[in-house]
Protein backbone atom coordinates (compact mmCIF):
# COMPACT_ATOMS: atom_id res chain seq x y z
CA UNK A 1 0.00 0.00 0.00
CA UNK A 2 1.07 3.70 -0.82
CA UNK A 3 0.88 6.45 1.31
CA UNK A 4 0.08 9.60 -0.50
CA UNK A 5 1.52 12.71 0.89
CA UNK A 6 -0.48 15.71 0.58
CA UNK A 7 1.67 18.37 -2.11
CA UNK A 8 -0.19 20.81 -2.35
CA UNK A 9 0.30 24.34 0.09
CA UNK A 10 -2.31 26.47 0.62
CA UNK A 11 -6.10 25.88 1.30
CA UNK A 12 -6.84 24.22 -2.05
CA UNK A 13 -5.30 21.21 -0.88
CA UNK A 14 -8.28 20.15 0.81
CA UNK A 15 -10.69 20.73 -1.91
CA UNK A 16 -8.42 18.61 -4.21
CA UNK A 17 -7.26 15.66 -2.42
CA UNK A 18 -10.27 14.01 -3.39
CA UNK A 19 -9.74 14.24 -6.81
CA UNK A 20 -6.28 13.95 -7.39
CA UNK A 21 -6.00 10.09 -7.45
CA UNK A 22 -7.62 10.26 -10.86
CA UNK A 23 -3.90 11.29 -12.23
CA UNK A 24 -2.29 9.42 -9.42
CA UNK A 25 -0.14 6.38 -9.84
CA UNK A 26 -1.81 2.66 -9.70
CA UNK A 27 -2.39 1.17 -6.16
CA UNK A 28 -4.44 1.55 -3.18
CA UNK A 29 -3.40 5.09 -1.17
CA UNK A 30 -4.79 6.46 2.13
CA UNK A 31 -4.46 10.25 2.94
CA UNK A 32 -6.14 12.98 4.35
CA UNK A 33 -5.58 16.24 7.25
CA UNK A 34 -5.88 16.22 10.76
CA UNK A 35 -7.07 19.78 11.72
CA UNK A 36 -7.24 21.91 15.44
CA UNK A 37 -7.49 24.84 16.72
CA UNK A 38 -8.21 27.01 19.90
CA UNK A 39 -10.94 29.02 18.86
CA UNK A 40 -12.87 31.56 21.00
CA UNK A 41 -16.34 32.74 19.65
CA UNK A 42 -18.62 35.32 20.77
CA UNK A 43 -22.23 35.66 20.69
CA UNK A 44 -24.79 37.95 21.85
CA UNK A 45 -24.90 35.83 25.20
CA UNK A 46 -20.79 35.64 25.68
CA UNK A 47 -17.64 34.13 24.70
CA UNK A 48 -16.62 30.77 24.53
CA UNK A 49 -13.24 29.14 24.35
CA UNK A 50 -13.08 25.73 23.03
CA UNK A 51 -10.56 23.36 21.31
CA UNK A 52 -12.17 22.84 17.52
CA UNK A 53 -11.73 20.86 14.79
CA UNK A 54 -11.23 21.79 11.29
CA UNK A 55 -10.14 25.32 11.03
CA UNK A 56 -8.79 24.80 7.43
CA UNK A 57 -10.39 22.20 6.34
CA UNK A 58 -12.31 18.98 8.02
CA UNK A 59 -10.13 16.43 9.73
CA UNK A 60 -10.58 13.28 7.27
CA UNK A 61 -9.41 10.13 6.35
CA UNK A 62 -8.99 9.07 2.92
CA UNK A 63 -8.97 6.12 1.03
CA UNK A 64 -8.72 6.10 -3.15
CA UNK A 65 -7.60 4.11 -5.76
CA UNK A 66 -7.17 4.01 -9.65
CA UNK A 67 -6.51 1.73 -12.56
CA UNK A 68 -5.04 2.96 -15.67
CA UNK A 69 -7.42 1.16 -18.16
CA UNK A 70 -5.09 1.57 -21.37
CA UNK A 71 -5.84 4.09 -24.52
CA UNK A 72 -6.05 6.96 -22.02
CA UNK A 73 -9.09 5.41 -19.84
CA UNK A 74 -8.43 4.93 -15.84
CA UNK A 75 -10.96 3.71 -13.29
CA UNK A 76 -11.14 5.39 -9.86
CA UNK A 77 -12.52 5.33 -6.53
CA UNK A 78 -12.89 7.72 -3.17
CA UNK A 79 -13.78 6.79 -0.21
CA UNK A 80 -13.59 9.80 2.48
CA UNK A 81 -14.29 9.90 6.62
CA UNK A 82 -14.60 12.99 7.82
CA UNK A 83 -14.20 12.78 11.81
CA UNK A 84 -13.25 15.46 14.99
CA UNK A 85 -10.28 15.30 15.76
CA UNK A 86 -10.39 17.17 18.86
CA UNK A 87 -12.41 14.07 20.74
CA UNK A 88 -12.30 11.49 17.96
CA UNK A 89 -15.61 10.98 17.49
CA UNK A 90 -16.85 10.00 14.37
CA UNK A 91 -16.27 8.74 11.41
CA UNK A 92 -19.18 10.35 9.61
CA UNK A 93 -19.48 9.85 5.71
CA UNK A 94 -18.06 12.62 3.54
CA UNK A 95 -17.86 10.86 -0.27
CA UNK A 96 -17.77 8.11 -1.50
CA UNK A 97 -17.27 7.52 -5.28
CA UNK A 98 -16.70 5.24 -8.07
CA UNK A 99 -16.04 6.27 -11.62
CA UNK A 100 -13.98 6.71 -14.88
CA UNK A 101 -12.09 8.81 -16.66
CA UNK A 102 -11.08 9.20 -20.44
CA UNK A 103 -10.91 11.25 -23.91
CA UNK A 104 -14.33 11.78 -23.31
CA UNK A 105 -15.06 13.48 -19.99
CA UNK A 106 -15.54 11.62 -16.31
CA UNK A 107 -17.92 9.93 -15.09
CA UNK A 108 -19.01 9.26 -11.33
CA UNK A 109 -21.34 7.31 -9.29
CA UNK A 110 -22.07 7.98 -5.29
CA UNK A 111 -21.53 10.81 -2.63
CA UNK A 112 -19.56 13.72 -4.54
CA UNK A 113 -18.99 16.81 -4.57
CA UNK A 114 -21.32 18.96 -6.56
CA UNK A 115 -20.54 21.14 -9.74
CA UNK A 116 -21.10 24.58 -7.63
CA UNK A 117 -18.42 23.23 -5.30
CA UNK A 118 -16.16 23.58 -7.47
CA UNK A 119 -17.54 26.60 -9.76
CA UNK A 120 -18.18 28.85 -6.67
CA UNK A 121 -15.86 27.05 -3.88
CA UNK A 122 -12.61 27.85 -6.53
CA UNK A 123 -13.49 31.55 -5.54
CA UNK A 124 -13.73 31.39 -2.10
CA UNK A 125 -10.55 33.11 -0.92
CA UNK A 126 -10.30 30.37 2.31
CA UNK A 127 -11.39 27.29 -0.07
CA UNK A 128 -14.15 26.40 1.97
CA UNK A 129 -12.95 26.98 5.83
CA UNK A 130 -15.20 27.22 8.73
CA UNK A 131 -15.41 30.60 9.17
CA UNK A 132 -16.08 30.88 5.08
CA UNK A 133 -17.92 33.81 4.16
CA UNK A 134 -19.27 31.56 1.12
CA UNK A 135 -19.87 28.55 2.36
CA UNK A 136 -21.87 30.47 5.96
CA UNK A 137 -23.21 33.26 4.17
CA UNK A 138 -23.78 32.05 0.28
CA UNK A 139 -24.58 28.75 0.58
CA UNK A 140 -26.69 28.34 3.14
CA UNK A 141 -28.53 25.08 2.75
CA UNK A 142 -27.71 24.65 -0.76
CA UNK A 143 -25.49 21.48 -0.88
CA UNK A 144 -21.64 21.01 -1.33
CA UNK A 145 -22.08 17.00 -1.72
CA UNK A 146 -25.03 15.01 -2.72
CA UNK A 147 -25.76 11.33 -1.73
CA UNK A 148 -27.02 8.88 -4.77
CA UNK A 149 -25.51 11.05 -7.53
CA UNK A 150 -24.31 10.91 -11.29
CA UNK A 151 -21.61 13.60 -11.84
CA UNK A 152 -20.29 13.86 -15.79
CA UNK A 153 -17.57 16.50 -16.52
CA UNK A 154 -16.91 17.18 -20.20
CA UNK A 155 -13.25 17.10 -21.28
CA UNK A 156 -12.09 20.24 -21.02
CA UNK A 157 -11.85 21.74 -24.50
CA UNK A 158 -9.88 25.47 -25.49
CA UNK A 159 -10.43 26.57 -21.79
CA UNK A 160 -14.14 25.39 -21.15
CA UNK A 161 -15.26 22.19 -19.61
CA UNK A 162 -18.82 21.59 -18.80
CA UNK A 163 -20.17 20.56 -14.96
CA UNK A 164 -23.80 17.89 -14.54
CA UNK A 165 -24.96 16.61 -12.17
CA UNK A 166 -27.82 14.36 -10.84
CA UNK A 167 -28.96 13.33 -7.80
CA UNK A 168 -32.17 11.20 -7.68
CA UNK A 169 -32.43 12.55 -3.40
CA UNK A 170 -34.27 10.30 -0.73
CA UNK A 171 -34.80 7.46 -3.56
CA UNK A 172 -38.76 6.62 -1.85
CA UNK A 173 -40.64 7.31 -4.56
CA UNK A 174 -40.93 11.13 -4.65
CA UNK A 175 -38.78 13.74 -5.58
CA UNK A 176 -37.77 14.57 -2.20
CA UNK A 177 -34.18 15.75 -2.24
CA UNK A 178 -33.63 15.79 -5.86
CA UNK A 179 -30.86 17.80 -7.27
CA UNK A 180 -29.97 18.91 -10.89
CA UNK A 181 -26.39 20.94 -11.29
CA UNK A 182 -25.99 22.73 -14.85
CA UNK A 183 -22.16 24.47 -15.14
CA UNK A 184 -19.38 25.36 -17.07
CA UNK A 185 -15.95 27.04 -16.20
CA UNK A 186 -13.00 28.69 -18.09
CA UNK A 187 -9.87 28.70 -17.07
CA UNK A 188 -6.95 30.37 -19.47
CA UNK A 189 -3.83 31.01 -17.41
CA UNK A 190 -5.06 33.58 -14.58
CA UNK A 191 -8.14 33.52 -15.45
CA UNK A 192 -10.96 31.80 -13.93
CA UNK A 193 -14.27 32.31 -14.59
CA UNK A 194 -17.76 30.38 -14.31
CA UNK A 195 -21.51 29.41 -13.88
CA UNK A 196 -23.61 26.88 -12.03
CA UNK A 197 -27.34 26.79 -11.94
CA UNK A 198 -28.78 24.62 -9.03
CA UNK A 199 -32.79 22.70 -8.55
CA UNK A 200 -33.15 21.36 -5.74
CA UNK A 201 -36.35 19.62 -4.15
CA UNK A 202 -36.92 19.48 -0.82
CA UNK A 203 -39.87 17.97 1.33
CA UNK A 204 -41.76 20.48 3.69
CA UNK A 205 -40.89 19.90 7.09
CA UNK A 206 -45.06 21.15 8.22
CA UNK A 207 -45.77 18.03 9.93
CA UNK A 208 -48.30 16.41 8.42
CA UNK A 209 -47.29 18.22 4.38
CA UNK A 210 -46.39 16.13 1.42
CA UNK A 211 -45.76 19.21 -0.02
CA UNK A 212 -42.00 19.33 -1.93
CA UNK A 213 -41.15 22.58 -3.34
CA UNK A 214 -38.19 23.57 -5.14
CA UNK A 215 -35.35 26.46 -4.61
CA UNK A 216 -32.87 27.73 -7.67
CA UNK A 217 -29.18 28.93 -6.85
CA UNK A 218 -27.08 30.73 -9.82
CA UNK A 219 -23.34 30.96 -8.87
CA UNK A 220 -21.05 32.98 -11.21
CA UNK A 221 -17.49 32.89 -10.21
CA UNK A 222 -14.41 35.20 -11.06
CA UNK A 223 -10.83 34.98 -10.17
CA UNK A 224 -7.57 36.55 -12.06
CA UNK A 225 -4.00 35.91 -11.06
CA UNK A 226 -1.97 39.15 -10.92
CA UNK A 227 1.46 38.03 -9.91
CA UNK A 228 1.39 36.46 -6.09
CA UNK A 229 -2.19 38.03 -5.91
CA UNK A 230 -5.59 36.45 -6.78
CA UNK A 231 -8.74 38.75 -6.56
CA UNK A 232 -11.97 37.14 -6.47
CA UNK A 233 -15.54 37.69 -7.15
CA UNK A 234 -18.85 35.59 -6.86
CA UNK A 235 -22.50 36.96 -7.46
CA UNK A 236 -25.40 34.32 -6.20
CA UNK A 237 -28.93 34.41 -6.56
CA UNK A 238 -31.76 32.22 -4.52
CA UNK A 239 -35.39 31.62 -5.02
CA UNK A 240 -37.20 29.09 -3.22
CA UNK A 241 -37.68 27.26 -0.16
CA UNK A 242 -35.20 26.34 2.09
CA UNK A 243 -34.91 24.16 5.01
CA UNK A 244 -32.48 22.37 7.40
CA UNK A 245 -34.79 19.35 8.72
CA UNK A 246 -36.29 18.93 11.17
CA UNK A 247 -35.02 22.44 12.14
CA UNK A 248 -35.69 25.35 10.33
CA UNK A 249 -36.81 26.44 6.76
CA UNK A 250 -38.19 29.26 4.74
CA UNK A 251 -39.36 30.73 2.06
CA UNK A 252 -36.72 33.08 0.57
CA UNK A 253 -35.45 35.50 -2.95
CA UNK A 254 -32.60 37.98 -3.16
CA UNK A 255 -28.86 37.73 -3.45
CA UNK A 256 -25.57 38.03 -2.14
CA UNK A 257 -21.94 38.80 -3.78
CA UNK A 258 -18.25 38.22 -2.44
CA UNK A 259 -15.51 39.98 -2.76
CA UNK A 260 -12.14 38.94 -1.68
CA UNK A 261 -8.08 38.11 -2.82
CA UNK A 262 -5.56 35.52 -2.05
CA UNK A 263 -1.83 36.61 -1.32
CA UNK A 264 1.25 34.86 -0.95
CA UNK A 265 4.17 36.76 0.41
CA UNK A 266 6.54 34.27 -0.07
CA UNK A 267 6.57 30.53 -0.01
CA UNK A 268 5.91 30.10 3.48
CA UNK A 269 3.74 32.97 4.18
CA UNK A 270 -0.13 33.83 3.08
CA UNK A 271 -2.80 35.51 3.73
CA UNK A 272 -6.51 36.05 2.72
CA UNK A 273 -9.42 37.55 2.71
CA UNK A 274 -13.32 37.88 2.15
CA UNK A 275 -16.19 39.58 2.60
CA UNK A 276 -19.60 39.08 1.36
CA UNK A 277 -22.79 41.54 1.46
CA UNK A 278 -26.00 39.69 1.73
CA UNK A 279 -29.78 41.10 0.54
CA UNK A 280 -32.30 39.11 0.96
CA UNK A 281 -36.04 40.71 -1.13
CA UNK A 282 -38.41 38.67 1.26
CA UNK A 283 -37.14 38.00 4.82
CA UNK A 284 -34.82 41.08 5.29
CA UNK A 285 -35.21 40.60 9.44
CA UNK A 286 -34.13 37.36 8.74
CA UNK A 287 -30.87 37.44 6.15
CA UNK A 288 -29.58 41.05 5.42
CA UNK A 289 -26.24 40.97 6.96
CA UNK A 290 -22.52 41.98 6.40
CA UNK A 291 -20.23 39.40 7.13
CA UNK A 292 -15.81 39.15 6.50
CA UNK A 293 -12.94 37.25 7.16
CA UNK A 294 -9.63 37.31 7.32
CA UNK A 295 -7.10 34.95 7.77
CA UNK A 296 -2.63 34.12 8.10
CA UNK A 297 -1.28 30.89 6.93
CA UNK A 298 2.59 30.06 7.89
CA UNK A 299 3.69 26.72 6.03
CA UNK A 300 6.38 24.99 7.70
CA UNK A 301 6.56 22.10 4.99
CA UNK A 302 4.09 21.17 1.97
CA UNK A 303 1.92 19.32 4.60
CA UNK A 304 2.27 21.44 7.54
CA UNK A 305 0.29 24.82 8.24
CA UNK A 306 0.02 27.07 11.23
CA UNK A 307 -3.25 29.35 10.89
CA UNK A 308 -4.96 32.43 12.42
CA UNK A 309 -8.22 32.94 11.38
CA UNK A 310 -10.93 36.09 12.62
CA UNK A 311 -14.49 36.40 11.22
CA UNK A 312 -17.38 38.89 11.74
CA UNK A 313 -20.70 38.73 11.15
CA UNK A 314 -23.08 41.75 11.38
CA UNK A 315 -26.74 41.10 10.84
CA UNK A 316 -29.54 43.94 10.48
CA UNK A 317 -31.89 42.29 12.90
CA UNK A 318 -31.28 40.44 15.96
CA UNK A 319 -33.54 37.24 15.23
CA UNK A 320 -33.37 33.90 16.43
CA UNK A 321 -31.93 32.59 12.62
CA UNK A 322 -29.12 33.79 10.86
CA UNK A 323 -26.00 32.77 8.88
CA UNK A 324 -23.38 32.35 11.29
CA UNK A 325 -19.45 32.53 11.38
CA UNK A 326 -20.06 28.56 12.34
CA UNK A 327 -23.19 26.37 12.32
CA UNK A 328 -21.59 24.30 14.96
CA UNK A 329 -22.81 26.73 18.19
CA UNK A 330 -25.49 27.54 19.87
CA UNK A 331 -27.21 30.89 19.96
CA UNK A 332 -25.26 31.67 16.18
CA UNK A 333 -21.73 33.79 17.00
CA UNK A 334 -20.93 37.05 15.80
CA UNK A 335 -17.24 36.44 15.74
CA UNK A 336 -14.91 33.94 15.93
CA UNK A 337 -11.13 33.70 15.97
CA UNK A 338 -9.07 30.66 15.60
CA UNK A 339 -5.64 29.77 15.99
CA UNK A 340 -5.08 26.07 14.72
CA UNK A 341 -2.21 23.52 12.96
CA UNK A 342 -3.34 21.08 10.18
CA UNK A 343 -0.89 18.40 8.76
CA UNK A 344 -2.20 16.33 5.86
CA UNK A 345 -0.56 12.69 4.58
Amino acid sequence: MKIKGAVVIGMYAGMLLAGRQVAAADGPMVSGWIDLNMERISSPKGSTERISSGGLNSSRLVFSDSEDLGDGWKAFFTHEMQFDASTGAGPTPRQSFVGMSGPYGTLSLGRQNTPSYWVAGYADPSWSADYSMVSNMEFFYAPYRESNSINYNTPRIAGVQGRFMYSAGAEDGTKNGRYISTGFDYRNGPLFAGFVSDLTNTKSIVPGSNAIPTSRDNYFALTYKIGSIEPTFIYHTYNGYYAYPPYVAFQSKGWDMQIGARYNLDARNSFFGSYVRRKDANNTSLSDANGAVLGYGYHFSKRTDLYLNYARIIAKNNTSIQYPVTFSSNPAPTSGVQLGIRHGF
